[in-house]
Protein backbone atom coordinates (compact mmCIF):
# COMPACT_ATOMS: atom_id res chain seq x y z
CA UNK A 1 0.00 0.00 0.00
CA UNK A 2 2.71 2.17 1.06
CA UNK A 3 5.21 1.16 -2.03
CA UNK A 4 2.51 1.94 -4.26
CA UNK A 5 1.56 5.48 -2.76
CA UNK A 6 5.20 6.65 -3.08
CA UNK A 7 5.72 4.93 -6.50
CA UNK A 8 2.21 6.89 -7.66
CA UNK A 9 3.48 10.18 -6.62
CA UNK A 10 6.97 10.24 -7.98
CA UNK A 11 5.34 9.14 -11.08
CA UNK A 12 2.40 11.29 -11.17
CA UNK A 13 4.94 14.94 -10.32
CA UNK A 14 8.00 13.56 -11.72
CA UNK A 15 7.34 11.23 -14.38
CA UNK A 16 8.07 13.59 -17.10
CA UNK A 17 11.79 13.09 -15.89
CA UNK A 18 11.79 9.13 -16.85
CA UNK A 19 12.15 8.08 -20.32
CA UNK A 20 9.58 6.00 -21.90
CA UNK A 21 10.58 2.96 -21.24
CA UNK A 22 11.06 3.37 -17.81
CA UNK A 23 7.89 5.38 -17.38
CA UNK A 24 6.14 2.53 -18.70
CA UNK A 25 7.63 -0.28 -17.01
CA UNK A 26 6.95 1.83 -13.45
CA UNK A 27 3.26 2.41 -14.14
CA UNK A 28 2.73 -1.33 -14.93
CA UNK A 29 4.23 -2.23 -11.40
CA UNK A 30 1.39 0.54 -10.11
CA UNK A 31 -0.92 -1.40 -11.86
CA UNK A 32 0.07 -5.23 -10.67
CA UNK A 33 -0.07 -2.80 -7.40
CA UNK A 34 -3.37 -1.83 -7.74
CA UNK A 35 -5.00 -5.41 -8.54
CA UNK A 36 -2.46 -7.18 -5.72
CA UNK A 37 -4.85 -4.73 -3.16
CA UNK A 38 -8.22 -4.83 -4.70
CA UNK A 39 -8.17 -8.93 -5.01
CA UNK A 40 -6.39 -8.85 -1.74
CA UNK A 41 -9.09 -7.38 0.39
CA UNK A 42 -7.61 -8.77 3.91
CA UNK A 43 -5.70 -6.06 3.86
CA UNK A 44 -7.74 -3.54 4.63
CA UNK A 45 -10.77 -5.20 5.27
CA UNK A 46 -12.50 -3.65 8.76
CA UNK A 47 -14.58 -6.91 8.95
CA UNK A 48 -12.44 -10.12 9.53
CA UNK A 49 -14.59 -11.62 11.82
CA UNK A 50 -12.81 -14.56 14.00
CA UNK A 51 -9.31 -13.24 13.32
CA UNK A 52 -7.33 -10.09 14.24
CA UNK A 53 -8.00 -6.90 11.73
CA UNK A 54 -5.28 -5.22 10.24
CA UNK A 55 -4.07 -2.00 11.60
CA UNK A 56 -6.71 0.55 10.53
CA UNK A 57 -4.03 2.68 8.94
CA UNK A 58 -3.68 -0.07 6.14
CA UNK A 59 -7.58 0.55 5.21
CA UNK A 60 -7.49 4.27 5.89
CA UNK A 61 -4.18 4.42 3.06
CA UNK A 62 -5.40 2.00 0.44
CA UNK A 63 -8.32 4.48 -0.20
CA UNK A 64 -5.57 7.05 -1.52
CA UNK A 65 -3.59 4.12 -3.06
CA UNK A 66 -6.19 2.53 -5.28
CA UNK A 67 -8.29 6.08 -6.35
CA UNK A 68 -4.87 7.29 -7.63
CA UNK A 69 -3.64 4.15 -9.52
CA UNK A 70 -7.75 4.13 -10.99
CA UNK A 71 -6.84 7.46 -11.71
CA UNK A 72 -3.82 7.18 -13.24
CA UNK A 73 -4.36 4.08 -15.03
CA UNK A 74 -8.21 4.68 -15.96
CA UNK A 75 -9.15 1.61 -13.89
CA UNK A 76 -12.62 2.78 -12.24
CA UNK A 77 -12.94 -0.48 -10.17
CA UNK A 78 -10.13 0.61 -8.27
CA UNK A 79 -11.45 3.57 -7.75
CA UNK A 80 -14.97 1.75 -7.31
CA UNK A 81 -13.17 -0.07 -4.46
CA UNK A 82 -11.43 2.82 -2.78
CA UNK A 83 -14.88 4.76 -2.06
CA UNK A 84 -16.37 1.21 -0.70
CA UNK A 85 -13.53 1.18 1.71
CA UNK A 86 -13.80 5.16 2.64
CA UNK A 87 -17.67 4.78 3.17
CA UNK A 88 -16.64 1.74 5.81
CA UNK A 89 -13.93 4.03 7.61
CA UNK A 90 -16.48 6.66 8.26
CA UNK A 91 -17.71 4.65 11.11
CA UNK A 92 -13.94 4.77 13.29
CA UNK A 93 -14.08 7.91 14.32
CA UNK A 94 -14.75 8.01 18.06
CA UNK A 95 -18.02 9.59 18.48
CA UNK A 96 -16.89 12.32 20.88
CA UNK A 97 -13.29 13.54 19.94
CA UNK A 98 -13.12 12.05 16.52
CA UNK A 99 -10.29 10.11 17.02
CA UNK A 100 -9.79 7.59 14.43
CA UNK A 101 -9.70 4.00 15.66
CA UNK A 102 -8.18 0.99 14.92
CA UNK A 103 -4.32 0.48 15.95
CA UNK A 104 -5.28 -2.58 17.77
CA UNK A 105 -7.19 -5.88 17.79
CA UNK A 106 -10.28 -5.31 19.84
CA UNK A 107 -12.30 -3.07 17.01
CA UNK A 108 -15.79 -4.27 17.84
CA UNK A 109 -16.27 -3.41 21.47
CA UNK A 110 -15.43 -0.22 24.29
CA UNK A 111 -13.09 -0.90 27.07
CA UNK A 112 -14.46 -0.66 30.44
CA UNK A 113 -13.66 3.24 30.86
CA UNK A 114 -14.59 3.66 26.87
CA UNK A 115 -11.74 3.80 24.92
CA UNK A 116 -10.85 2.29 21.46
CA UNK A 117 -7.54 1.38 20.03
CA UNK A 118 -5.91 4.86 19.11
CA UNK A 119 -2.35 5.72 18.22
CA UNK A 120 -1.82 9.70 17.13
CA UNK A 121 1.20 8.92 15.39
CA UNK A 122 -0.09 6.54 12.85
CA UNK A 123 -2.73 8.62 12.83
CA UNK A 124 -1.68 12.11 11.56
CA UNK A 125 1.32 10.60 9.87
CA UNK A 126 -0.45 8.18 8.03
CA UNK A 127 -4.22 7.36 8.15
CA UNK A 128 -5.51 10.91 8.29
CA UNK A 129 -2.88 12.13 4.95
CA UNK A 130 -3.92 9.96 2.78
CA UNK A 131 -7.73 9.94 3.62
CA UNK A 132 -7.36 13.70 3.33
CA UNK A 133 -5.73 12.98 -0.43
CA UNK A 134 -8.70 10.31 -1.51
CA UNK A 135 -11.17 12.73 -0.12
CA UNK A 136 -10.12 15.24 -1.82
CA UNK A 137 -9.56 13.31 -5.31
CA UNK A 138 -12.60 11.81 -4.84
CA UNK A 139 -14.83 14.67 -3.70
CA UNK A 140 -15.84 12.86 -0.86
CA UNK A 141 -17.47 15.32 1.47
CA UNK A 142 -18.75 13.51 4.02
CA UNK A 143 -15.04 11.35 4.99
CA UNK A 144 -13.59 15.01 4.83
CA UNK A 145 -15.54 16.96 7.76
CA UNK A 146 -14.66 13.63 9.55
CA UNK A 147 -10.84 13.84 8.72
CA UNK A 148 -10.79 17.65 9.86
CA UNK A 149 -12.64 17.45 12.65
CA UNK A 150 -9.89 14.73 13.83
CA UNK A 151 -6.85 16.52 12.52
CA UNK A 152 -8.12 19.20 14.38
CA UNK A 153 -8.59 16.98 17.64
CA UNK A 154 -4.99 15.27 16.98
CA UNK A 155 -3.48 18.83 16.44
CA UNK A 156 -4.54 19.38 20.12
CA UNK A 157 -1.66 17.11 21.03
CA UNK A 158 1.30 18.89 19.60
CA UNK A 159 3.89 20.79 22.18
CA UNK A 160 4.79 23.95 21.50
CA UNK A 161 8.28 23.03 20.16
CA UNK A 162 6.61 20.83 17.24
CA UNK A 163 6.58 17.51 18.86
CA UNK A 164 3.88 14.65 18.55
CA UNK A 165 2.81 13.62 22.02
CA UNK A 166 2.11 10.01 21.50
CA UNK A 167 2.94 9.19 25.21
CA UNK A 168 -0.03 7.67 25.77
CA UNK A 169 -1.04 5.46 21.87
CA UNK A 170 -2.10 2.02 21.54
CA UNK A 171 1.62 1.83 19.43
CA UNK A 172 3.87 4.11 21.67
CA UNK A 173 6.38 1.92 20.99
CA UNK A 174 7.46 3.98 17.79
CA UNK A 175 7.16 6.81 19.11
CA UNK A 176 10.09 9.52 18.54
CA UNK A 177 9.13 12.39 19.90
CA UNK A 178 9.30 14.60 16.26
CA UNK A 179 6.62 11.91 15.12
CA UNK A 180 6.70 8.18 14.09
CA UNK A 181 9.66 5.67 14.01
CA UNK A 182 8.20 4.33 10.17
CA UNK A 183 5.39 6.23 9.44
CA UNK A 184 5.88 9.24 6.90
CA UNK A 185 4.59 12.24 8.34
CA UNK A 186 2.01 14.77 8.50
CA UNK A 187 3.22 17.33 6.87
CA UNK A 188 1.34 16.89 3.14
CA UNK A 189 -1.98 16.02 4.29
CA UNK A 190 -2.59 18.62 6.91
CA UNK A 191 -1.25 21.46 4.59
CA UNK A 192 -3.60 20.19 1.56
CA UNK A 193 -6.87 21.65 4.39
CA UNK A 194 -4.66 24.29 5.90
CA UNK A 195 -7.75 26.38 4.39
CA UNK A 196 -9.45 24.94 6.88
CA UNK A 197 -7.48 25.61 9.56
CA UNK A 198 -4.20 27.84 9.42
CA UNK A 199 -2.58 26.33 12.43
CA UNK A 200 -1.62 23.42 10.33
CA UNK A 201 0.56 25.76 8.72
CA UNK A 202 2.61 26.63 12.31
CA UNK A 203 2.99 22.70 13.23
CA UNK A 204 4.50 21.97 10.18
CA UNK A 205 6.79 24.48 10.92
CA UNK A 206 7.60 23.97 14.47
CA UNK A 207 8.11 20.16 13.44
CA UNK A 208 10.37 20.77 10.37
CA UNK A 209 12.17 22.36 12.64
CA UNK A 210 12.49 19.60 15.66
CA UNK A 211 13.15 17.12 12.95
CA UNK A 212 16.02 19.76 11.31
CA UNK A 213 17.45 19.48 15.55
CA UNK A 214 17.68 15.38 15.25
CA UNK A 215 19.12 15.79 12.12
CA UNK A 216 23.13 15.09 12.12
CA UNK A 217 24.81 14.24 9.15
CA UNK A 218 21.90 13.82 6.90
CA UNK A 219 20.62 11.55 8.80
CA UNK A 220 17.33 11.93 10.95
CA UNK A 221 17.98 10.45 14.44
CA UNK A 222 15.20 8.29 15.95
CA UNK A 223 15.25 10.68 19.39
CA UNK A 224 16.67 14.05 20.55
CA UNK A 225 19.14 12.45 22.67
CA UNK A 226 20.36 9.44 20.26
CA UNK A 227 23.30 11.18 19.00
CA UNK A 228 25.14 12.90 22.05
CA UNK A 229 24.15 9.20 23.90
CA UNK A 230 26.12 7.68 21.17
CA UNK A 231 23.37 5.54 19.36
CA UNK A 232 23.32 5.42 16.14
CA UNK A 233 20.19 6.00 13.66
CA UNK A 234 18.20 4.42 11.87
CA UNK A 235 17.95 5.06 7.89
CA UNK A 236 14.24 4.48 7.94
CA UNK A 237 13.40 7.65 9.43
CA UNK A 238 15.15 9.48 6.95
CA UNK A 239 14.29 8.55 3.62
CA UNK A 240 10.47 7.86 5.06
CA UNK A 241 10.45 11.58 6.36
CA UNK A 242 11.83 12.41 3.37
CA UNK A 243 9.27 11.37 0.91
CA UNK A 244 6.44 12.84 3.50
CA UNK A 245 8.47 16.31 3.37
CA UNK A 246 8.89 15.73 -1.05
CA UNK A 247 4.83 15.15 -0.85
CA UNK A 248 4.46 18.06 1.22
CA UNK A 249 6.68 19.96 -0.94
CA UNK A 250 4.65 18.76 -4.17
CA UNK A 251 1.28 21.12 -3.30
CA UNK A 252 0.23 24.50 -4.58
CA UNK A 253 0.69 27.36 -2.15
CA UNK A 254 -1.93 28.31 -0.52
CA UNK A 255 -2.23 32.08 0.44
CA UNK A 256 -2.97 31.52 4.31
CA UNK A 257 -2.51 34.67 6.31
CA UNK A 258 -0.14 33.22 9.20
CA UNK A 259 -1.54 32.22 12.57
CA UNK A 260 1.42 31.54 14.44
CA UNK A 261 -0.39 29.64 17.19
CA UNK A 262 -1.21 25.96 18.34
CA UNK A 263 -3.20 24.75 20.45
CA UNK A 264 -1.03 24.18 23.38
CA UNK A 265 0.53 27.66 23.32
CA UNK A 266 -2.51 28.27 25.11
CA UNK A 267 -2.97 28.63 29.08
CA UNK A 268 -6.09 26.95 28.91
CA UNK A 269 -6.46 25.01 32.03
CA UNK A 270 -7.35 21.75 31.37
CA UNK A 271 -8.55 19.83 28.20
CA UNK A 272 -10.29 16.07 28.71
CA UNK A 273 -10.55 13.56 25.90
CA UNK A 274 -12.97 11.23 27.26
CA UNK A 275 -12.35 8.78 24.07
CA UNK A 276 -9.17 8.50 25.29
CA UNK A 277 -9.40 8.81 28.66
CA UNK A 278 -6.57 11.25 28.78
CA UNK A 279 -6.26 15.11 30.29
CA UNK A 280 -4.16 17.67 28.65
CA UNK A 281 -3.37 20.31 31.17
CA UNK A 282 -1.95 23.72 30.15
CA UNK A 283 -0.70 26.05 33.30
CA UNK A 284 1.73 28.98 32.58
CA UNK A 285 4.87 27.25 31.29
CA UNK A 286 3.67 23.77 32.13
CA UNK A 287 2.33 21.13 29.84
CA UNK A 288 1.39 17.73 31.23
CA UNK A 289 -0.64 14.85 29.85
CA UNK A 290 -1.99 12.81 32.11
CA UNK A 291 -3.33 9.38 31.36
CA UNK A 292 -6.01 6.39 32.27
CA UNK A 293 -6.02 5.40 28.85
CA UNK A 294 -6.92 1.74 28.81
CA UNK A 295 -7.23 -0.14 25.35
CA UNK A 296 -4.61 -2.10 24.37
CA UNK A 297 -2.15 -3.14 21.79
CA UNK A 298 -2.16 -7.31 20.60
CA UNK A 299 0.75 -7.54 23.14
CA UNK A 300 1.09 -6.49 26.84
CA UNK A 301 3.41 -3.67 28.89
CA UNK A 302 3.38 -1.32 25.70
CA UNK A 303 1.44 2.29 26.55
CA UNK A 304 1.06 3.48 29.98
CA UNK A 305 -2.07 3.11 32.19
CA UNK A 306 -3.19 3.22 35.42
CA UNK A 307 -3.83 6.75 36.35
CA UNK A 308 0.16 8.03 35.16
CA UNK A 309 1.71 11.26 34.08
CA UNK A 310 2.95 10.66 30.62
CA UNK A 311 4.14 13.69 29.82
CA UNK A 312 5.86 16.37 31.34
CA UNK A 313 6.97 19.45 29.57
CA UNK A 314 8.16 23.01 30.55
CA UNK A 315 8.62 25.98 28.04
CA UNK A 316 12.16 26.75 28.88
CA UNK A 317 13.65 23.48 30.14
CA UNK A 318 11.39 21.40 27.26
CA UNK A 319 10.76 17.78 27.81
CA UNK A 320 10.33 16.59 31.76
CA UNK A 321 9.05 13.47 31.69
CA UNK A 322 8.01 10.69 28.49
CA UNK A 323 6.44 7.96 28.59
CA UNK A 324 7.90 4.75 27.71
CA UNK A 325 6.80 1.04 26.95
CA UNK A 326 6.13 -0.16 30.35
CA UNK A 327 8.37 -2.80 29.72
CA UNK A 328 10.63 -2.54 26.69
CA UNK A 329 10.51 -5.45 24.09
CA UNK A 330 11.21 -5.14 20.04
CA UNK A 331 7.70 -5.68 19.64
CA UNK A 332 8.04 -5.15 15.55
CA UNK A 333 12.05 -5.92 15.81
CA UNK A 334 12.51 -5.15 12.04
CA UNK A 335 11.43 -1.60 12.65
CA UNK A 336 12.44 -0.65 16.32
CA UNK A 337 16.18 -0.72 17.98
CA UNK A 338 17.79 -2.91 20.02
CA UNK A 339 19.10 -1.17 23.36
CA UNK A 340 23.26 -2.00 23.20
CA UNK A 341 23.59 -0.24 26.73
CA UNK A 342 23.91 -2.30 30.40
CA UNK A 343 20.42 -0.64 31.81
CA UNK A 344 17.46 -0.36 30.30
CA UNK A 345 14.34 0.31 32.24
CA UNK A 346 11.20 2.21 31.83
CA UNK A 347 10.76 6.42 31.60
CA UNK A 348 7.34 7.04 32.94
CA UNK A 349 7.14 8.13 36.31
CA UNK A 350 5.69 5.52 38.34
CA UNK A 351 4.93 3.63 41.27
CA UNK A 352 6.68 0.56 41.48
CA UNK A 353 7.75 -2.81 43.51
CA UNK A 354 10.35 -5.54 42.57
CA UNK A 355 9.64 -8.89 44.25
CA UNK A 356 11.15 -12.14 43.10
CA UNK A 357 13.07 -10.52 39.87
CA UNK A 358 9.17 -9.90 38.53
CA UNK A 359 8.57 -5.44 38.35
CA UNK A 360 4.88 -4.58 39.86
CA UNK A 361 4.01 -1.11 39.24
CA UNK A 362 0.81 1.18 38.42
CA UNK A 363 1.32 1.82 34.36
CA UNK A 364 -0.42 -1.65 33.46
CA UNK A 365 -3.38 -1.42 36.24
CA UNK A 366 -6.57 -1.79 34.46
CA UNK A 367 -8.71 -1.40 37.24
CA UNK A 368 -7.56 2.13 38.32
CA UNK A 369 -10.10 4.96 39.59
CA UNK A 370 -9.09 8.55 38.84
CA UNK A 371 -11.60 11.70 40.26
CA UNK A 372 -10.17 15.41 39.14
CA UNK A 373 -11.25 18.43 40.85
CA UNK A 374 -10.42 22.37 40.14
CA UNK A 375 -9.96 24.90 43.32
CA UNK A 376 -8.67 28.43 42.25
CA UNK A 377 -6.55 27.32 39.23
CA UNK A 378 -5.13 24.27 40.45
CA UNK A 379 -5.90 20.96 39.27
CA UNK A 380 -5.43 18.05 41.57
CA UNK A 381 -5.91 14.13 40.36
CA UNK A 382 -6.59 11.40 43.11
CA UNK A 383 -5.61 7.82 41.83
CA UNK A 384 -6.51 4.64 43.36
CA UNK A 385 -4.76 2.27 41.43
CA UNK A 386 -2.81 -1.48 41.87
CA UNK A 387 0.70 -2.53 41.68
CA UNK A 388 0.76 -5.37 38.71
CA UNK A 389 2.82 -6.89 36.25
CA UNK A 390 2.83 -6.29 32.52
CA UNK A 391 0.14 -9.24 32.60
CA UNK A 392 -2.35 -7.68 35.04
CA UNK A 393 -1.13 -10.16 37.76
CA UNK A 394 -0.73 -8.99 41.67
CA UNK A 395 2.73 -10.15 43.60
CA UNK A 396 2.21 -13.70 45.30
CA UNK A 397 1.39 -11.96 48.68
CA UNK A 398 -2.15 -10.35 47.41
CA UNK A 399 -3.53 -7.14 45.82
CA UNK A 400 -0.97 -3.72 46.08
CA UNK A 401 -3.69 -0.95 46.55
CA UNK A 402 -2.11 2.68 46.26
CA UNK A 403 -3.33 6.25 46.36
CA UNK A 404 -1.51 9.16 44.58
CA UNK A 405 -2.43 12.98 44.50
CA UNK A 406 -1.02 14.46 41.52
CA UNK A 407 -1.57 18.63 41.74
CA UNK A 408 -0.99 20.99 39.05
CA UNK A 409 -0.44 24.26 39.32
CA UNK A 410 1.58 27.55 37.53
CA UNK A 411 4.69 26.63 40.24
CA UNK A 412 4.98 23.21 39.13
CA UNK A 413 3.97 19.88 40.00
CA UNK A 414 3.85 17.92 43.34
CA UNK A 415 3.07 14.24 44.06
CA UNK A 416 2.04 12.73 47.02
CA UNK A 417 1.68 9.10 48.41
CA UNK A 418 0.07 8.50 51.77
CA UNK A 419 0.30 5.39 53.20
CA UNK A 420 2.82 3.79 50.85
CA UNK A 421 3.29 0.00 51.42
CA UNK A 422 6.38 -1.76 52.28
CA UNK A 423 8.72 -1.86 49.39
CA UNK A 424 7.07 0.24 46.76
CA UNK A 425 9.13 3.63 45.80
CA UNK A 426 8.24 6.59 43.41
CA UNK A 427 10.40 6.74 40.14
CA UNK A 428 11.02 9.45 38.33
CA UNK A 429 13.15 9.44 35.49
CA UNK A 430 14.09 12.74 34.62
CA UNK A 431 15.11 13.77 31.35
CA UNK A 432 18.84 14.54 31.03
CA UNK A 433 21.10 14.80 28.53
CA UNK A 434 24.66 13.64 29.11
CA UNK A 435 25.98 17.16 28.56
CA UNK A 436 23.76 18.89 31.23
CA UNK A 437 24.98 19.17 35.29
CA UNK A 438 22.97 16.93 37.53
CA UNK A 439 22.99 17.44 41.40
CA UNK A 440 21.52 14.77 43.66
CA UNK A 441 21.41 14.74 47.62
CA UNK A 442 18.95 12.72 50.06
CA UNK A 443 16.40 15.48 49.68
CA UNK A 444 17.16 17.40 46.69
CA UNK A 445 17.69 17.14 43.31
CA UNK A 446 19.18 19.74 40.34
CA UNK A 447 19.21 19.94 36.73
CA UNK A 448 20.52 22.51 35.16
CA UNK A 449 18.75 23.57 31.72
CA UNK A 450 18.87 26.23 29.32
CA UNK A 451 20.16 28.56 31.63
CA UNK A 452 17.76 27.54 34.76
CA UNK A 453 17.25 24.77 37.03
CA UNK A 454 14.76 21.80 36.93
CA UNK A 455 14.27 21.43 40.93
CA UNK A 456 13.15 18.12 42.72
CA UNK A 457 12.57 18.97 46.33
CA UNK A 458 11.36 15.89 48.89
CA UNK A 459 9.22 16.76 51.46
CA UNK A 460 8.47 13.39 52.61
CA UNK A 461 10.50 10.24 51.79
CA UNK A 462 14.15 9.92 50.93
CA UNK A 463 15.89 10.29 47.49
CA UNK A 464 18.30 8.31 45.41
CA UNK A 465 19.67 7.59 42.39
CA UNK A 466 19.46 4.12 40.58
CA UNK A 467 22.43 2.25 38.95
CA UNK A 468 22.80 3.78 35.29
CA UNK A 469 25.08 3.48 32.94
CA UNK A 470 29.03 5.56 32.55
CA UNK A 471 27.69 8.66 31.13
CA UNK A 472 25.44 8.74 34.70
CA UNK A 473 22.36 8.36 32.61
CA UNK A 474 19.74 5.30 31.61
CA UNK A 475 18.91 5.53 27.97
CA UNK A 476 15.57 4.42 26.58
CA UNK A 477 15.08 4.11 22.52
CA UNK A 478 11.49 4.93 22.72
CA UNK A 479 11.25 8.00 22.20
CA UNK A 480 15.21 8.41 22.41
CA UNK A 481 15.64 10.45 25.77
CA UNK A 482 18.34 10.21 28.34
CA UNK A 483 17.48 10.46 31.77
CA UNK A 484 18.24 10.19 35.49
CA UNK A 485 16.59 7.40 37.21
CA UNK A 486 15.47 9.32 40.71
CA UNK A 487 13.72 6.89 43.25
CA UNK A 488 11.85 8.20 46.43
CA UNK A 489 11.71 5.66 49.09
CA UNK A 490 8.73 6.82 51.86
CA UNK A 491 9.54 7.53 55.36
CA UNK A 492 9.46 4.83 57.56
CA UNK A 493 7.52 6.39 60.36
CA UNK A 494 4.81 7.90 58.76
CA UNK A 495 4.95 6.04 54.87
CA UNK A 496 5.01 9.16 52.83
CA UNK A 497 5.90 10.48 49.65
CA UNK A 498 5.96 14.19 49.03
CA UNK A 499 7.66 15.72 46.30
CA UNK A 500 7.36 19.19 44.46
CA UNK A 501 8.99 19.57 40.71
CA UNK A 502 9.47 23.00 39.83
CA UNK A 503 11.72 25.23 37.53
CA UNK A 504 13.66 28.43 38.00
Amino acid sequence: VFASIALYEALHYHGHLLDDSTRNHWKHQLLQAGEFMKNTPFIYSRNRKGMRNMNVNYSASATYALYAIGEMCNRPDFKEEAMRIAVDLRSYFTKHDFFLYGEGPDIWSETPNGCRPVDLLYNVEESLPNMAYYAVMANDTALLSLIKHSMDTHLEFMLPDGAWDNSWGTRSFKWTYWGGRTSDGFMGGYYLLALHNPSYVEAIRRNISLLKESTHGGLLYGGLHYCVSGVPPCIHHTFGHAKALASFLEQPLLEIKPCGKLPRDAEYGMKHFRDIRTWLVSQGSWRATFTGYDAEYKVKGTHPMGGALSLLWHSQAGPIFAATMNQYKLIEAPNMQSNARKYLMGGTPRLETVQHGVTYSNLDDLDTEISCCVENGIYRFRVNTHLVDIDQRAPKQGEVSVKVDYTYSEQGVMMEVEQCPDSVYLVLPVIASPEEVVKVTRQEAFITKNNGILGITCKAGRLEVAATDDDGRIFNPVPGFSFVPLRIKPDDANKKIKIILFFR
